[in-house]
């Protein structure tokens, strides 16, 4: 695992492009559903909002590798899930 700042940086890095998908997404499809798009947003912010959490709590683990290998694990499944939310606009 690279450093805890490392991994702050590639979680600022992959929530915007997230969220920059969704507005492409509206401004490229006038048939999207903007609801739909609004909720993925919130979703993707609530969800980089946790991670900032889980990386400041990470700091008290008692064994930060195994804690660090699962929080990566979890973030490639939620930006999957989001992602996929994305493609179903």
């Amino acid at each position: 695992m690279a450093s805890i700042k490392d991994l702050k940086k590639d979680i600022n890095y992959i929530f915007g492009e997230v969220i920059d998908e969704v507005n492409y997404k509206q401004l490229l499809k006038p048939d999207v559903d903007n609801d739909k798009a609004e909720t993925i947003i919130e979703e993707a912010v609530a969800t980089y909002e946790d991670f900032y959490k889980k990386i400041h709590d990470g700091r008290k683990a008692k064994d930060k590798k195994a804690y660090f290998k699962k929080l990566d694990e979890e973030l490639n499944q939620s930006v999957k899930s989001l992602l996929d939310k994305i493609e179903a606009l």
